[in-house]
């Protein structure tokens, strides 16, 4: 009975033991790191493809795989990748995320703050609001301007604005990529930057630097000798305001016995990477001295041009001249919105008459949709010198991606997807949006920023709006 009962004990022992080692086996393989277990991090499937490569390739049905921040395959019908996550994308398009040339992102604590004034009067104005605003403010701004942008589709932004570590802590918080400009200072006729910025952001995968002399009218051909210096050894962009008012020839004449090209040129800035934000007055001989220099790119903004000055850049003439051009939101205090796609449908309906059978233009009248949606993301990635990483769908690209949701009521019928989207969409039909290879916001929901975070960005920045206002009205009786 005895040897019964032991058996029968060692048995149920041995039972145990094994459930145990079960239990174990089963826990551990479900919690190894996953990078580990899949191949890829994440699939989307089913999505109507636009690559926007070198030949526009379109991938319907399409599949592309994303792993440690890349794009590492895409294609259609079957494939080998075990996914971590699942991207069901049926009814929809996707497309490189969008590049926003030029923009103040911060800017959105001035949304509507002078919606009729013109552009000297406005930038008087805006002088005086920014006097009143800190850094801390500055960051809920800017986190204000990076959702707006994520909501509606923008991945990457080339920002110029103050107290630039707020910008810098703001992408941080939402996983945007940006070019931000480092602080930097005379001495002297010598140009210091701060080393710490740069160092403190440079390990940060989605941020990059530039350098914006603004406004340019105040920087001698002394600085700007020491700017060349500057961007030679930091390898940084140039990122500057030019040719933005028509009074600008003349005032740079008057204080230099120069154009603002002419001064560029003079220093030799024009053989770095620049980025020419607005430039709207530029004349022919201007456009064609520019088209000799492959690195500079020119940022089109125009709203803010057409509300300020009423007029926008001449974009067909710029293309016959085969410049690279991209396309700025520029901040909301101009614009009153960071909807890129506001900017697209402007330009595709205001913006684009170009009169002629270049192979640009559709019927010899507007640019063609594609030629507007290239300029909104890999186009725009050239003028940024992004375009090796970013701005279309290819495998060994940075997984910069958004989804457009052509099931919305507005983009049905599609008769031709570059047309709708240039036509029709806006910010509201993006569904999700991926930044290096990162879901930042799926079904409309941001990742990186709860509710709660949001309605206390947005009290923060309605706060500053109430300083503003008082700032205003105080103005009223000086």
């Amino acid at each position: 009975m005895k040897n019964f009962l032991r058996k029968k004990n060692i048995a149920v022992i041995f039972c145990l033991l094994a459930a145990v080692i079960i239990f174990a086996v089963f826990f551990f393989a479900r919690n190894l790191d996953n990078g580990k277990n899949y191949n890829a991090d994440i699939i989307i499937k089913n999505a109507v493809i636009l690559t926007l490569n070198e030949n526009s390739k379109i991938i319907d049905n399409g599949w592309i795989a994303i792993k440690d921040g890349k794009i590492i395959g895409l294609g259609n019908g079957g494939h080998n990748y075990t996914p971590r996550e699942v991207i069901y994308a049926e009814g929809k398009v996707a497309m490189p995320g969008l590049v926003n040339a030029h923009s103040h992102a911060a800017m959105t604590l001035f949304r509507g703050a002078d919606d009729s004034s013109g552009l000297a009067d406005w930038i008087s104005n805006m002088n005086n609001y920014e006097k009143e605003v800190s850094k801390d403010e500055i960051y809920w701004g800017a986190l204000l301007g990076e959702i707006e942008m994520i909501k509606s589709g923008t991945t990457t932004f080339n920002d110029m604005y103050f107290f630039e570590e707020a910008i810098a802590n703001s992408i941080k918080k939402t996983g945007m990529r940006a070019v931000i400009d480092v602080p930097f200072n005379f001495e002297k006729n010598k140009l210091e930057i701060d080393k710490e910025f740069m160092n403190n952001n440079k390990n940060f995968s989605t941020i990059s630097f530039s350098i914006a002399p603004n406004p340019l009218i105040n920087f001698s051909k002394t600085n700007l000798d020491e700017i060349k210096k500057i961007i030679l050894n930091n390898n940084l962009l140039l990122h500057i305001h030019i040719e933005e008012r028509k009074d600008e020839k003349g005032r740079f004449i008057e204080k230099y016995g120069l154009t603002p090209l002419q001064m560029l040129i003079n220093s030799n800035l024009l053989d770095s990477k620049v980025v020419m934000a607005h430039a709207v007055n530029f004349t022919d001989d201007e456009f064609k001295l520019i088209s000799k220099y492959p690195n500079i790119g020119i940022a089109l903004n125009p709203k803010t041009n057409f509300k300020l000055s009423g007029f926008t850049a001449p974009i067909a003439k710029m293309m016959e001249y085969n410049l690279t051009l991209g396309i700025g939101t520029d901040g909301a205090g101009s614009s009153n919105s960071l909807d890129l796609f506001d900017q697209i449908n402007f330009i595709a309906f205001a913006a684009g008459k170009c009169s002629s059978d270049k192979d640009y233009c559709e019927n010899k009248n507007n640019i063609y949709p594609e030629k507007i949606i290239r300029m909104a993301t890999i186009d725009g990635a050239k003028v940024l010198g992004l375009d090796k990483e970013i701005g279309s769908i290819e495998i060994g690209k940075k997984a910069d991606i958004i989804l457009i949701d052509f099931n919305e009521i507005e983009l049905t019928p599609s008769y031709d997807i570059y047309s709708s989207l240039a036509h029709n969409t806006d910010g509201s039909d993006v569904a999700d949006s991926i930044i290096d290879g990162k879901i930042v916001m799926k079904n409309r929901k941001l990742i990186n920023l709860d509710e709660r975070e949001i309605a206390e960005i947005i009290k923060k920045v309605n706060e500053v709006s109430e300083k503003i206002k008082k700032t205003k009205t105080k103005s009223l009786f000086d």
